[in-house]
């Protein structure tokens, strides 16, 4: 999981685009991610990552202020899917290694 990946949230207003950076030390998964519409970067919080499968949070600033994502899903090869959890609902989201 440890590299640069690109994220899609797909949610009700449309796909959303983020830029991730992960990395890997043992379970503890930390990085950053960048929201790719407005540029804002925020640290992974609380992150995990074992056997495939990973779980993160992160609060990210957008134009309607800061909101916090619970993510989680499963890494197979240079794929990911998974899901994003906040104040709006939970959404499907996939990820691709850059």
């Amino acid at each position: 999981m440890t590299g640069k990946w690109d994220f899609v949230v797909h949610t009700f207003m449309g796909d959303m685009t983020s830029h991730m950076d992960f990395k890997v030390d043992g379970t503890t998964l930390t990085g950053t991610g960048e929201d790719a519409a407005n540029g804002a970067v925020a640290e992974i919080q609380n992150g995990k990552y074992e056997d495939g499968k990973f779980s993160y949070t992160l609060t990210i600033k957008t134009a309607v202020g800061e909101m916090t994502n619970e993510l989680s899903g499963t890494v197979d090869g240079d794929k990911i899917v998974g899901k994003s959890k906040n104040a709006m609902g939970e959404f499907d989201i996939t990820g691709t290694r850059v």
